[in-house]
């Protein structure tokens, strides 16, 4: 938030009594580029999200969904050292950008633009909500206001539908090729059929969200948008990443030149809940492609704090060999996802049999991509057809259960999607963790947002985002 990025220049120039319009001067980002053509500013404004809030949130939310960890330095200040102020800023400068692409679109009439920026804008502030809870949306961007309210995170979800819908209708205007982007669009290169099928699949993710609010309502809603998204070869994935640092997937890029990251039990666990007690994780084929291993085995440090191996490929801990993958594509929302969601909501409304169809088609799709980082390390279909025939993996309709979906699910968001993962492991309370500093509710506010803004909510810092009062209104944990 632009308010928040230069506040401490502000503090120390309001002494010298200067006027407003040279406080704003100063208030000013010289790097934003409002001003900028439309072919110019649509990147900019993607790869803000993608780089400087997709990244930090996802590796944050390795570290609060046990999928990773480093050194041991407790969770707690990993949240307020690695999170808070990263996100929060980027995130509010994203949705700044994604404004002025809309403003400048429909000044223009170039619906195109504007449907993107709207969806991009839907899906920048999942991310926000999803590990702040309520923030100061709506007020963020006026500059009359110093200490903008903060508008509820169930606010902010009916907020996030709308401009999906309002995406929506806006691809299916978008029909001339001069309405619409072309290569300047990183993502599908302005195929606006992808991007409304992005919109459906995004408004799915959302209504499931709701489970514990709406059980029916939200199966219902998250069916609905599901048949209207992704076919089983679409995703909503940014590639041609590069194996420079400067064009490298952010993700990957990061744990490159900060080489302590090990595997946490979360994953490990959850893979061995469909392995016979007797079975090591690497008898999942998907373990052989993701970890690098010790001794023929997968280690993990003993509990969350306890990492002190510090080399990259590692002599005491298993680390994730997908991190070690600059040229990775960076998924964000995938077919496997929708199936799991779609397998979660049929059996909510109590349709086992619909819900086990789904399941085996998301298990067996997630198989196929679990080397998405590496075409290479692709699994065959003879391994994909024998870990499926494991009673465990496939046990039945009638067997089937909400906790099997959510860790086959866990399990398949690992691969640079450790958001969802975060997510769904304080919706269901069903993935198995042994932090010892519990389970994060959210993430910390930045200390400045705290510290200047009267209007911030009192369960907000580094310690209080563990108690029970800071959990989302989505969220059993």
């Amino acid at each position: 938030m632009k308010k928040t990025l230069y506040f401490a220049t502000i503090l120390a120039l309001v002494s010298t009594a200067c006027s407003d319009s040279i406080l704003n001067k100063i208030d000013t980002n010289p790097n934003i580029i409002s001003d900028a053509p439309l072919n110019t500013l649509l990147p900019a404004a993607q790869m803000t999200t993608f780089q400087r809030v997709v990244s930090p949130v996802s590796i944050l939310s390795g570290y609060t969904s046990e999928h990773t960890n480093f050194t041991g330095v407790n969770t707690a200040t990993k949240l307020q050292v690695g999170g808070g102020g990263t996100i929060w800023n980027n995130g509010f400068l994203a949705i700044r950008y994604f404004n002025d692409v809309r403003d400048k679109a429909d000044k223009l009439q170039r619906p195109g633009y504007s449907a993107i920026a709207d969806i991009m804008s839907a899906y920048t502030l999942s991310l926000l909500v999803d590990v702040f809870g309520d923030i100061p949306y709506k007020e963020a961007s006026r500059e009359d206001i110093i200490q903008p309210n903060f508008d509820k995170a169930q606010d902010l979800y009916a907020e996030m539908q709308k401009l999906l819908d309002s995406g929506i209708q806006k691809c299916d205007q978008a029909s001339a090729a001069t309405s619409r982007p072309a290569n300047d669009d990183l993502v599908f290169k302005g195929n606006m059929t992808l991007w409304k099928k992005t919109a459906w699949a995004l408004k799915a993710r959302l209504h499931n969200r709701l489970s514990n609010v709406s059980a029916q309502e939200s199966a219902n809603q998250a069916i609905l948008a599901i048949n209207n998204a992704f076919a089983p070869t679409e995703n909503f994935t940014v590639s041609a990443y590069q194996s420079n640092p400067e064009n490298a997937n952010p993700i990957a890029n990061n744990f490159m030149n900060a080489a302590t990251i090990v595997i946490a039990d979360g994953i490990v666990t959850a893979m061995k809940s469909f392995l016979e007690p007797n079975e090591e994780v690497i008898a999942d084929p998907r373990a052989n492609i993701w970890f690098t291993k010790i001794g023929n085995k997968v280690v993990t440090p003993p509990t969350s704090r306890g990492n002190t191996d510090v080399t990259l490929n590692g002599t005491l801990y298993s680390k994730p060999l997908y991190l070690q993958n600059r040229p990775s594509p960076l998924p964000l929302l995938t077919y496997p996802e929708l199936k799991f969601i779609e397998a979660e909501a049929q059996l909510r409304l109590g349709d086992k049999t619909k819900a086990y169809d789904a399941y085996q088609t998301a298990v067996r799709s997630a198989m196929s991509q679990a080397a998405i980082f590496n075409a290479a390390a692709t699994l065959t279909s003879t391994q994909i057809d024998s870990y499926l025939a494991r009673p465990k993996v496939l046990m039945g309709a009638d067997k089937l259960t909400l906790k099997d979906i959510i860790n086959q699910k866990y399990i398949f968001l690992f691969i640079f999607q450790s958001q969802e993962a975060y997510n769904d492991v304080r919706r269901t309370g069903l993935i198995s963790l042994n932090d010892p500093d519990g389970t994060a509710k959210r993430l910390p506010y930045p200390v400045d947002e705290i510290s200047r803004n009267a209007n911030a909510p009192q369960v907000s810092d580094q310690n209080t985002v563990y108690q029970d009062n800071a959990r989302l209104f989505w969220a059993k944990l």
